[in-house]
């Protein structure tokens, strides 16, 4: 993987990839949120390729997590739905990783 930085760097490009599918971007995840969590937020949407919580050196999630989908119909319902869910006193933001607010 090309790092974060990198990442960022292409969030002009579609928030599909043909390998991994529609690339879901969460905000204000628990420092406690793993790959778990993720999966069990998005499964009930659809079929997953990949899930990855971003962490810190001491395993701890800094807050945000990139979702892959594999089918963009699943994809919007889960932003529809999970957008605003209460977690841990914060509310969840979710959206389509190259999505301006």
């Amino acid at each position: 993987s090309s790092g974060i930085n990198a990442e960022y760097g292409e969030s002009h490009k579609s928030s599909y990839d043909p390998e991994k599918g529609w690339c879901v971007f969460v905000f204000n995840l628990p420092p406690t949120a793993t790959n778990e969590t993720l999966y069990q937020l998005f499964s009930k949407f659809g079929a997953i390729n990949s899930v990855k919580p971003v962490v810190d050196k001491n395993e701890k999630c800094k807050g945000y997590g990139f979702v892959h989908m594999v089918n963009y119909e699943d994809a919007c319902r889960s932003i529809q739905s999970l957008e605003g869910t209460p977690m841990h006193g914060k509310a969840l933001q979710v959206r389509f990783k190259n999505a301006k607010k």
